[in-house]
Order: C-alpha cells, then sequence, then structure tokens
C-alpha cells in the first residue's frame, strides 16, 4: 500500500475521532439554553386558552399548534384564526382533546345558505376532525317539488340570499359518518349536511337553534401531560409545527425530560461508542484498503443518524398524527414481493398491495436516494397531516437505509390523463364528469393552500397526478416535487424550482415575471383544465417544437372564432359546460401572476354563468414559449412527461 495513502488516511481517521470526542464535551453546554417563554393559560371571555391551543397576542407562536391560535375579539368571543371560514369557539374540553366550534355567520345572525351550507364537503378545519359524537343535519334548498316528505321541517329565514326559501326544508338525521353516502333527493332539489351536536327532542324544525349550537371537533396533540410530569415545558417547534419537551438540560429527544446526570452518561455512552466504532472502521480501512473503500460506499448509502435521529424526534412530537413507519421486509409482503406494477416514471415504480386488514394500496417505490433523507422525513410527516376527500391519502412509509417507498390509498380508476388523452375522452367520462374533476381538484388545491396549518404548493398539477376513485372523485397525489411554507407567507423564497414541461408557471421559470407563490399552482391547473377542454398533450407541441400554435394560442383562437366548441366535441346542450372550462382555464393561465386568480376565486367562478365573466386577455403564448424553452433540457419519455430541475 502507499505510505501516503496510509499516512493521508490515519491523519482523517485522527481528525473525526477528535471532533467527535470534543462534540461530547460541549454537547452538554450546548443544550443547557432553553427559552424563557410565558405559555401559562390565557382567558377569553369564558374560555381557558392553553395548549395545544394559544391566544394571538398574549402567547407566542412557540406555545401552541399553528392550526390552534386562538383570537380573541373585545367581547370575549373567541374564534379560530387559520380556518378557512371563520368558526367561534364556544367550548374546549382539554381531558377529552375535544372542542365545541359554530360558524361565525350563524352566530353573527347571518343566515346566508351560500356560505355556509355549501361546506359539508370541506369545512376547512385540518387537521381536527369532526367528532362522531354529532349528528347529521341535511338541508333541501331551493326545490321544484313543493310537497318533500312529512319527515322534512320548512325553513324560513327573511336574509337568506339565492335562495328560495318557500321551497326549503330541513332534516335531522342519525350520526355523523364522514363518507355518508345520501340517498335519492327527493324533488329535484339542492342537497347540503353540516354536523351538529345535537340534543334530546331536536328535530329539523329547530335548525337554527341546532346550528348556533354548533358541533365538537377532535385534536390531536402532544403529551403535555407527562412532559409536565417530568418537569418539562411543552412547547411547539415552529419550523416543523411539532411538539417538543424544554427540559432543564435542553430539548427532549422523548417526550418526557431525565435527569441530567442520565442525559449526560447516555451523551458518553453514545460519543463512545460512535468513536469506537469509527475507530474499528479506520482500522478495517487501513488494513484492507480495496475492501474498506466498498464498505465505506456502503455506508454513505445508508440513512444518516441525524436523519434518524430527525425522524425518531419528528415521530414522537406527531403522535398519532404521523404516518406509520413499514420495514422493507413488511413493504414487500405488502405487495407480495412487488408483483402486479401499477406504473413508473422518473420518481420509481408503483406497485399494487394491500394491508393486513386487506386495504388495497398503492406502493411507491423511490429510486434510491441522493443526500441524507431529511427532505423525505420532512415530507412524509408535513403530507401525512393532510386530510382533505381531494387529496390522497398517504397510509405509511418505509425509510430503511437507501431504501424508500410510500404507502398510498389505491385509486381503482387510475390517474386522469388516461381519459382526457384518449381518442374519444368525453365519451369515457361525459362533460358533466369532468366539470365534477375540474372543481374537486379545485377544492383540493385550495385546501392546500389555505386550509393546511402549513401552507403546501404542489408545484406538480398535471393529469399524470390527479388520481380517481371508484366513483371518479379526484384526489391530487404525488407530492414530491411539493414545498411547504407557513401561512403567513405569501411568495416562496427559492433558490431552484422543478415541475414538468408544459405546465411550468412562468415566474418558477424565471423570476422577470413575477414571484413564485400558490399561483404558480394556478397556472398549472389552467393547463390541466385547456387540456380536459382539448383533449391533447400541451407537453407534444413544446418537446417537439414544431410548427403547430401553442396550446393556449390554439384553444384561445378557437374559442374567438367561436369554433373552439365543435373542434372539442362539445354538443349544444353542455356548451355552458365546454365555455365555463375554457374560459377559467384561459384566466388561470396568464402569463403574470398578478393576474391570475387565486384557487378560491376559481372555485367563485364555477358558481357564476359566463355571461358574467369577463374574457381574459389573450396572451403572447408562443413567445414565452420560445423564450422559456430555449433553456430547457427537455427529453422525450414515452410514458409521462419528464421531470425537470431549473436551477437560476
Amino acid at each position: 500500500m502507499n505510505p501516503f495513502h496510509v499516512s493521508a488516511a490515519a491523519m482523517f481517521c485522527s481528525a473525526i475521532l477528535l471532533l467527535i470526542l470534543l462534540s461530547g464535551t460541549t454537547t452538554s453546554a450546548q443544550n443547557t439554553t432553553t427559552p424563557t417563554l410565558s405559555c401559562d393559560p390565557a382567558a377569553c371571555g369564558g374560555l381557558r386558552i392553553a395548549y395545544p391551543f394559544w391566544l394571538g397576542g398574549t402567547h407566542p407562536p412557540e406555545c401552541g399548534y399553528g392550526a390552534f391560535q386562538v383570537m380573541c375579539d373585545r367581547d370575549g368571543t373567541a374564534s379560530l384564526k387559520n380556518s378557512i371560514w371563520r368558526y367561534q369557539i364556544l367550548e374546549i374540553s382539554y381531558e377529552d382533546s375535544t372542542f365545541r366550534v359554530a360558524n361565525w355567520d350563524i352566530s353573527d345572525g347571518t343566515c346566508d345558505i351560500e356560505v355556509h351550507l355549501n361546506i359539508s364537503s370541506d369545512l376547512g378545519l385540518a387537521p381536527f376532525s369532526i367528532s362522531p359524537t354529532n349528528q347529521e343535519l341535511f338541508f333541501l334548498y331551493n326545490c321544484t317539488d313543493l310537497h318533500p316528505p312529512p319527515s322534512w321541517a320548512p325553513m324560513n329565514c327573511t336574509n337568506w340570499t339565492n335562495v328560495s326559501t318557500v321551497n326549503s326544508f330541513a332534516l335531522l338525521a342519525g350520526g355523523y359518518k364522514p363518507d355518508n353516502k345520501w340517498a335519492l333527493v327527493p324533488g329535484n332539489c339542492r342537497v347540503s349536511m353540516m354536523p351538529v351536536l345535537g340534543y334530546p327532542g331536536a328535530a329539523g324544525k329547530d335548525y337554527w337553534e341546532l346550528m348556533k349550537a354548533g358541533f365538537v371537533l377532535d385534536y390531536t396533540a402532544g403529551d403535555c401531560a407527562a412532559c409536565k410530569e417530568s418537569d418539562g415545558r411543552c412547547r411547539i417547534d415552529t419550523d416543523y409545527d411539532i411538539f417538543q419537551c424544554h427540559c432543564s438540560y435542553g430539548v427532549s429527544s422523548l417526550v418526557v425530560c431525565g435527569s441530567n446526570r442520565t442525559s449526560k452518561k447516555i451523551t458518553l455512552i453514545v460519543v463512545t461508542s460512535a468513536a469506537g466504532a469509527l475507530l474499528f472502521t479506520c482500522i478495517y480501512v487501513l488494513l484492507w484498503r480495496k475492501k474498506g473503500k466498498r464498505l465505506w460506499l456502503h455506508l454513505c448509502k445508508k440513512t444518516s443518524s441525524n436523519t434518524e435521529k430527525n425522524y425518531e424526534a419528528m415521530l414522537v412530537s406527531y403522535g398519532s398524527l404521523a404516518p406509520k413507519r413499514y420495514m422493507y421486509s413488511e413493504v414487500m409482503k405488502i405487495t407480495s414481493s412487488r408483483n402486479d406494477q401499477l406504473g413508473k416514471g422518473g420518481y420509481g415504480v408503483v406497485f399494487k398491495g394491500r394491508l393486513h386488514d386487506d386495504r388495497l394500496v398503492a406502493v411507491k417505490f423511490l429510486h434510491d436516494c441522493k443526500g441524507n433523507g431529511d427532505e423525505f422525513v420532512n415530507e412524509v410527516m408535513s403530507i401525512g397531516r393532510t386530510s382533505h376527500v381531494n387529496v390522497v391519502s398517504l397510509y405509511g412509509f418505509c425509510l430503511e437505509g437507501s431504501k424508500r417507498a410510500l404507502i398510498y390509498e389505491y385509486m381503482p380508476n387510475g390517474s386522469l390523463d388516461k381519459y382526457i388523452y384518449s381518442e374519444h375522452p368525453k365519451e369515457i367520462l361525459g362533460w358533466e364528469r369532468l366539470y365534477v374533476i375540474a372543481i374537486g381538484i379545485a377544492r383540493g388545491l385550495e385546501y392546500l393552500h389555505h386550509s393546511c396549518n402549513t401552507r403546501i404548493v404542489h408545484f406538480d398539477i398535471k393529469p399524470q397526478n390527479i388520481l380517481l376513485d371508484k366513483d371518479f372523485s379526484p384526489k391530487i397525489a404525488d407530492f414530491g416535487l411539493a414545498k411547504l411554507c407557513h401561512t403567513k407567507e405569501s411568495k416562496l423564497s427559492m433558490t431552484g424550482a422543478r415541475g414538468t414541461i408544459g405546465f411550468i408557471a412562468p415566474e418558477v421559470h424565471s423570476r422577470t415575471f413575477g414571484v413564485v407563490s400558490t399561483k404558480s399552482d394556478v397556472y398549472s391547473y389552467g393547463m390541466m383544465l385547456l387540456e380536459m377542454v382539448g383533449g391533447r398533450r400541451n407537453v407534444k407541441s413544446i418537446v417537439a417544437k414544431s410548427s403547430e400554435k401553442y396550446f393556449p394560442d390554439w384553444i384561445y383562437d378557437h374559442f374567438e372564432q367561436d369554433d373552439g366548441l365543435q373542434a372539442c366535441e362539445v354538443t349544444r346542450e353542455i356548451e355552458e359546460i365546454a365555455r365555463k372550462m375554457t374560459m377559467i382555464g384561459l384566466w388561470c393561465v396568464q402569463i403574470l401572476p398578478a393576474y391570475r386568480p387565486t384557487i378560491t376565486k376559481v372555485l367563485e367562478m364555477f358558481e357564476r354563468s359566463t355571461d358574467d365573466m369577463d374574457m381574459p386577455p389573450k396572451q403572447n403564448f408562443s413567445g414565452l414559449l420560445a423564450s422559456s424553452a430555449h433553456n430547457m433540457d427537455v427529453q422525450s419519455s414515452s410514458t409521462r412527461p419528464e421531470e425537470i430541475s431549473l436551477v437560476h
């Protein structure tokens, strides 16, 4: 062996050992500083506000989870701050981990049915869940049949808007079921449902009192009681919105504090063990250089100890909110040794599987990782807390060395692209179903942008990432490119950006068009909406760089000439649906983000007639395409558009 190599290796090992030993002597000193923040319970009216809730303006953010922030009005009325609709907090039961809320508009005397009766699909209350102790209060309104079943009580409210109160009825049903499928609605009525707590003897005629009394929500939080019993203080890591137990010697990696002496002893054992292990490795390298090199390369593929430490801390902090972690052998058993392949792409391969409770799942095996895996852990923990009917559910994950997998709910109808890119897409799904799918995707995006306590920008909205369940309800999937930010941030700070060609917003590629924000997802959504109408791949015109018109130009010109509907096989009966989807799509793909609607505004546009909507101004799409595609390194794919990274 070359003496120089031996000397260099010996110096390297000595330096590493010295650093480890020095870190052991400084660990205790680093952990002696703890925040001195006051998180004592505060009062708002008759409510006691304490962990996991925190009172804005009184408590610092470290005192509770982001979604648990409470605002207190001058009259002592408490309300949730970070929810789509404003909810008044009526009661908190810390022992049962529940609290009761009522829609603010109802408690304020407003009874606009269009405001608070269309919330049955999404109450905007993540990460809380509606308690099964509630009952279901159903509403029928704008009925064409004036003779509903006798069990339905007539409703009357003078200040309801856009509703015929003469033909509106209410019914108090049984226990709340989140996935309850309603029976056939009598009299061709519009129907909605909201949870209510109920009381003995209540019926549909008591709808007003039931709504004012509100409904009960369940919540899950880190075990503060155990932390306090060990003389710790309950705090929240505001960067990740996870529970921490602050001890006299620093932040505990567990939910409870140990003695300072025990902590030092554990640290000494860990440091000594690490030093011994590294010393053995160095000797192995010096004596068996070639074999040692293979060993070192093997060790580099393993997940770093810091990643495992971060995972363990986050798992404890999230409690029951954390997705289940599976061993790689378990994942292989779930997928029958990866027997049934569903699809593949640049991210990895997806296989069909079955959990021990017979639930079907889709298991995504990611390619061997680059880096230490911290981003993977953060993504799993963040996406695992989402809960929405239009966002795919994450059941669990695997993180074992370089082996990583995500376990999602199984979507039997696959992804949207195989329907809209087929030869006759409208015959398969129908325009009415395409319209419902478009609205469902928008609702899922609104949830990600505004309802999560941590805002999520997806950055890869496209038909391939929209999955369809057995009822063809859409669910947003594949959060591999998503970026997280706190709800108070209006724009994202990025050193690089990723996306799929044909769906990337201009500002993601070049900041000269504006700042990157949630409106970048709106652009991708608009492009997908136009493809749903036009039934052709937008990416083809980009990759081929042919003389064919850029897709939005093609849509706009045909729409402006009033012959685009015939080109898109739209019949007269569904002309309104096709025109509305086209107009909304063209608004969403405006070059400058400032001129695009928010996703909330998009949902409002779906509720309006095209006669009440302005035609969006025509953009220089082709010029934008030429300038943007010039700097893109495009690689075609036979299965799906290639995912790229644009670094500035």
